[in-house]
């Protein structure tokens, strides 16, 4: 009916248009982005609402496109350089979902994906580049893993694309050190395998070791750890500081199973 009665709807999407773009540019200036992520959301619910009590539900579409288009779509680049690092070294999951939800409505989910892509590998860089806190790196590595996949599972819907961008990011930042990351990796493992370790119960040291061996999968190096794991092993069992023969034998299972017979063998 609107479209037959002087284009009214042509006319009232073009108002409502330049509605939002004036009040988007006020709030983007007087608020944080997590509010200013809220209030998009609260007008998105409003025009729904509006859609529901007032109009043809042909208008429907067309309208929370042109909300979306002037409140997300035209901001996305400038939410990200404002706000997205510190979401993300704050692990504020609530707004971090609120973001990908937001920008997936509006097919910008490779924007926050290059972003979230360019964080995991200056927070890598930094740890691996940083020769004084060498005895460190794993356990950090080991931690950052864990936290960005639980910020990926709880804040970024499990998307496959993220969990690649991570594992991507990952095995570039780790090979940014030719080698030393994998004698690090061996000799992490041999402090989880030593006797009087404090890695607790073999359970308890198995998952652990099934963490490091994520980390292993993405090192370049394998020839490197190689050399380092045989010797390290050598010693435990020559001077009997292994912790475990079942968890020697698991560790070695581990790694036929990741690189095939040839590497146990040798």
């Amino acid at each position: 009916i609107y479209s037959g009665i002087g284009h009214f709807e042509q006319m009232f999407l073009t108002n409502t248009g330049d509605y939002y773009a004036n009040e988007s540019q006020e709030s983007m200036k007087t608020s944080t982005v997590w509010e200013y992520m809220v209030h998009v959301e609260n007008r998105l619910n409003e025009e729904m609402d509006r859609v529901s009590s007032y109009l043809d539900s042909s208008s429907s579409k067309a309208l929370i496109n042109t909300v979306e288009r002037n409140m997300i779509k035209v901001h996305v680049n400038t939410l990200l350089e404002k706000s997205f690092d510190h979401l993300m070294d704050e692990d504020r999951k609530s707004d971090l979902k609120r973001m990908y939800g937001l920008f997936h409505r509006v097919g910008s989910l490779e924007s926050m994906r290059n972003s979230f892509s360019v964080y995991v590998k200056r927070k890598g860089n930094m740890v691996v580049q940083d020769e004084e806190r060498d005895k460190d790196m794993v356990k950090t590595l080991l931690e950052l893993k864990q936290r960005l996949d639980g910020l990926v599972r709880d804040a970024l819907s499990s998307n496959e694309d993220f969990d690649r961008a991570l594992r991507d990011a990952f095995e570039d930042f780790i090979n940014c050190r030719e080698n030393r990351p994998a004698e690090l990796i061996a000799k992490y493992i041999d402090s989880q395998l030593r006797s009087g370790n404090k890695g607790g119960s073999e359970v308890e040291v198995e998952t652990l070791l099934d963490r490091v061996m994520v980390l292993f999968r993405f090192i370049n190096g394998k020839d490197v750890f190689e050399a380092f794991y045989k010797k390290d092993l050598a010693k435990r069992l020559l001077i009997g500081k292994s912790a475990s023969y079942d968890l020697e034998k698991l560790m070695i299972a581990k790694l036929k199973s990741e690189c095939g017979s040839q590497f146990t063998n040798k």
